[in-house]
This record gives C-alpha cells, sequence and structure tokens, in this order.
C-alpha cells in the first residue's frame, strides 16, 4: 500500500539591505509659495525685519532701513503710462498683483499694488515706502522664511552719517545664510563697492627696511597683521558682530554659543575653489576680511583671516593657525591648555566648511578639508604635520571643549556597537545562506524520490525537509528582527551624525 505523497510550500528567502553607516541626503530647495508673490513679509522672530517677494522670480528681497526699502522696492518697478494708470478704476488688474508699478511720465511715482486687495499704495518718498511695509506686512516665522530662496539687488544709498568715508557709494545687500545648531539663520549687511575696491587695490606686501634680528617667523606675523587692519571709515565687522549679537539676544544664546555662531557665518561662506585651482600651492591674492564677505567666498587664509577679525570683536583669544606640510590655515580659538594644540592654548577650529570646534580634518584635498571617516582620530593633529601658530591674541577662553569631547566619545562608542551587531547580523547571514543551500540540496532529493516513484524514500524525507525548512524560516524571522533593529539604531545614529556634523 501506498502512502499518499505530500505537497510541500517553499517559503521564497527574504533579503534585507543593511542601510549603511552616515549615509547624508541632501536639502531640497523650496520656492516662495505662490499666495506669497508680491507680499511684504516681516520676520517676527527677528525684530521684524521686511523682505518684499517680488513676483517675477519668487526670491525675497531684504528691505532694511527706511532708505533701503525705498531702493529695494523702487528698483523693481514696472513702467506704466498714465493713460493705463488712469484706466484703474476701483482695483488694478490681477496679473499686476504685488508689482511696484512706476508712472514714467509723472517723475516715476512708485505704488505699490497690494497683491490681497488690488488696491494701490503710493510709495513717495523713504519713510512712506517703509510705512506701507509695516502696515501691509505679513508676520512669517523664520522656518517659513527661509523656505524663500533669496535674491540679491545692486543699490545706491544716499549720504548717512553712519558712514562718512564711504556713504553714497555704489553697493549692495549681501545675504549670508548659515546654519547653527541644524537651525538656519541669516543676516544681511550693505556693502559698498568702493571700499571694496580700496581694499583690492591696496598693497598685500609686506616691506621692511632690515631683517636685522627678525626671524621668518617674526617676518609671517606681521605679514598677518597687514590683513587684520581696517581702512579708516570700515565698520563692517563691529556691525556684523552688533548683529550677531541681535540674534544671540533673541534666541537666548550664551557668550559661547553666539562665539560658535559667529565662527558657523565664516564656516558657511562658500570656498573659493577657482581660487585654490589657479594656483593651489601658494595663496598669492589673500583676501582681507572685506573682500572675502563682499564676494561672498575664499580660501582657508581668507576665511581664517575674518575669523580672526571677528573673534576679537567678540573680545575672544585667537590666533591663526598655519600647517605648512598641508598648505592649510586654520582658526585658533582660545580654551584650556589640556584641549589645545600641543598645549598652546589654542584649540582647532576649521573655516573652510562647518566642522565642530577642535574636531580635525583628516584628509584635505586643494585646501578644502573633508569629514573624517571615523570617530577614532577627530582630535589628532598629527595628520596636518607641524603647526605654526600667528597673531596670537589674549581673551575671553572658550570652555566648550568638554562637551565635544563627550559628542564625540558617544558617537564612537554607538558606532562600535553598531559594528559589533552588522557582524553579528553578517554571522547570522552566512549561517542562514549555508542552510538555503542545504534545503535547496534536499529540494533536489526529495524531488527525485517523487519523480522516480520512490514514495518510501520521499514519505521518510518529507519531515526531514520540512522540519529544515520550519527551523529555516524561524531564524529567517530571527534575522529579521535583528535588521530591523539595527536599522533602528542606525537611522538614530546617523541622525546624530547629521546633527554633530550639521547635514
Amino acid at each position: 500500500m501506498f502512502q499518499s505523497k505530500i505537497k510541500l510550500k517553499f517559503f521564497p528567502v527574504l533579503v534585507i539591505l543593511l542601510i549603511s553607516l552616515l549615509s547624508f541626503y541632501p536639502f531640497k530647495l523650496v520656492i516662495a509659495a505662490p499666495n506669497l508673490s508680491g507680499r511684504i513679509l516681516l520676520q517676527v522672530q527677528d525684530k521684524g525685519q521686511a523682505w518684499y517677494v517680488n513676483p517675477v522670480d519668487g526670491k525675497r528681497y531684504y528691505l532694511g532701513r527706511p532708505d533701503d526699502a525705498f531702493a529695494v522696492m523702487r528698483a523693481f518697478g514696472l513702467g506704466i503710462s498714465n493713460a493705463d494708470f488712469n484706466s484703474f478704476s476701483s482695483k488694478a488688474p490681477a496679473r499686476l498683483a504685488g508689482r511696484i508699478l512706476l508712472k514714467v511720465q509723472d517723475k516715476g511715482q512708485a505704488y505699490y499694488l497690494d497683491p490681497l486687495k488690488l488696491e494701490l499704495h503710493y510709495l513717495g518718498r523713504p519713510t512712506d515706502a517703509f510705512a506701507v511695509m509695516r502696515t501691509l506686512g505679513l508676520g512669517i516665522t523664520n522656518r517659513d522664511l527661509f523656505q524663500i530662496p533669496m535674491g540679491e539687488l545692486q543699490l545706491s544709498r544716499e549720504p548717512s552719517s553712519e558712514n562718512v568715508s564711504y556713504s553714497g557709494t555704489e553697493g549692495f545687500l549681501r545675504n549670508f545664510t548659515f546654519r547653527y545648531k541644524n537651525n538656519n539663520y541669516e543676516l544681511s549687511h550693505f556693502f559698498p563697492t568702493q571700499l571694496y575696491k580700496d581694499y583690492k587695490n591696496s598693497s598685500k606686501t609686506y616691506t621692511y627696511a632690515s631683517i636685522s634680528g627678525k626671524t621668518q617667523s617674526d617676518i609671517q606675523n606681521e605679514f598677518y597683521a597687514l590683513f587684520l587692519q581696517s581702512r579708516k571709515g570700515d565698520t563692517t565687522i563691529a556691525s556684523l558682530v552688533a548683529k550677531l549679537r541681535e540674534l544671540a539676544t533673541l534666541n537666548k544664546w550664551t557668550d559661547e554659543e553666539l562665539l560658535e555662531a559667529t565662527v558657523a557665518l565664516v564656516q558657511y561662506i562658500p570656498y573659493d575653489d577657482v581660487k585654490v585651482l589657479e594656483n593651489p600651492q601658494l595663496n598669492n591674492n589673500p583676501y582681507f576680511p572685506y573682500e572675502t564677505l563682499y564676494l561672498n567666498k575664499g580660501v582657508c587664509s581668507d576665511k581664517t583671516f575674518l575669523a580672526v577679525a571677528l573673534l576679537r570683536q567678540l573680545g575672544y583669544g585667537a590666533a591663526i593657525l598655519d600647517f605648512p606640510e598641508k598648505n592649510h590655515s586654520a582658526l585658533g580659538v582660545a580654551c584650556p591648555t589640556e584641549y589645545s594644540l600641543h598645549g598652546s592654548g589654542y584649540c582647532y577650529v576649521e573655516t573652510t566648511n562647518y566642522f565642530p570646534f577642535g574636531v580635525i580634518p583628516q584628509n584635505i584635498n586643494n585646501g578644502l578639508v573633508q569629514s573624517p571617516d571615523g570617530f577614532s582620530d577627530m582630535f589628532n593633529v598629527q595628520s596636518l604635520g607641524k603647526v605654526e601658530i600667528y597673531q596670537k591674541t589674549s581673551g575671553k577662553i572658550y570652555q566648550g571643549m568638554p562637551i565635544i569631547y563627550s559628542q564625540v566619545a558617544d558617537l564612537r562608542a554607538t558606532k562600535n556597537e553598531l559594528d559589533i551587531f552588522n557582524l553579528e547580523i553578517q554571522e547570522i547571514n552566512t549561517i542562514l545562506k549555508n542552510k538555503e543551500a542545504e534545503i535547496a540540496s534536499m529540494r533536489e532529493r526529495v524531488k527525485e524520490y517523487y519523480d522516480s516513484g520512490q514514495t518510501a524514500e520521499y514519505n521518510r524525507m518529507v519531515p526531514i525537509f520540512n522540519s529544515l525548512v520550519k527551523t529555516y524560516n524561524e531564524e529567517v524571522s530571527v534575522y529579521k528582527g535583528k535588521v530591523s533593529e539595527y536599522n533602528s539604531q542606525a537611522s538614530v545614529f546617523n541622525l546624530a551624525v547629521k546633527s554633530f556634523y550639521q547635514k
């Protein structure tokens, strides 16, 4: 008597991909929402700073003081004849919503067309434009405002008592964006073009009557001093620090947080790739801090000069750190000796892109540093070779290094735990693959027994095969659980790394 044959159900092998550690994702630029086109926005979390969203390009433009607001709004003017203007009875056409209209046949009188009510508001003098701005402005949070891309506009200012030497000259409002504690911030400043030209044409060569008694280090130190001197009438550094202090007050930052935010402003200024490619071995055209700000770019030495100037204004001890073997410069901030470079009293701070204080890059490519691959050598200065310290100044000492060391220790420990967990999962994966091969081999034998009519052998092998499949599927379930747990922990770790590097 033949026993009945049993049909087997085979379960597919579940393939689970582990996410890779340290995977970062780009941010997506969001354009202005259509309902904000042509609106005047008031930055409620930043003392009501005003912005105009240009309907033509969807970008926002900083309005600043009354004179700035008047100049910006007129700069976007659309010429209109008196006949067309007079044809507007009670309301202007919706296609012109949010535009600035200039009556070209009437001395260029300017009107703002409120996009909500389509009513015209006469701009007249700067104070009139400022009043319109305040009356019709829509409050907006920093988070929502930062979703709208910024534009820049060339302006000409009238004489002002604030800047006697460079008033009345052409210039523009520069908007700086930077991240601090994973939040976006902005600063705007007016830059006279003539002041830039004066700095650009200044002598960038150190001359001396005699080198008697001077070392090469003395000469280098005096050369760097040239770039830390402001021209008469240039209050840019003091003005930027004043604006940063306002941000600190609004966000309730401590002095050390203000220091970190100030350095972040410098770090987020774009790196000048073209300049370094033109002469990778020598910066033969160093920028004064004003030039770096005006151009919104610079190489390591340019950005370091700027950082030192800002830190001095904040009252912190600062220095220029040179690494001749790597042709690299960085900021030195006064810190406790036990955390400083070679006991110098200055901690390393990278300026070419964002790095937390004290973290030292292990890879430099054309002057631009890259993040370390791991967390074991983040404070190891040996990779940069010899260090030379110039333009040392004393002042307040940064006390935040223990916090950064603790953050790195936590990340390192988590990374090590994940590595061990990953090895465990890989071992289980190897075991499962071996069992999968064993199941496949046994399945072929069972099939052969079935096809050849060897019912006794077939029925003897079926329970063994089913038991093996059952055990395999149970182990796959455990494997899936471990992979899910690993992925969850890795996701938290990735977020922590992104937060640490503000990615």
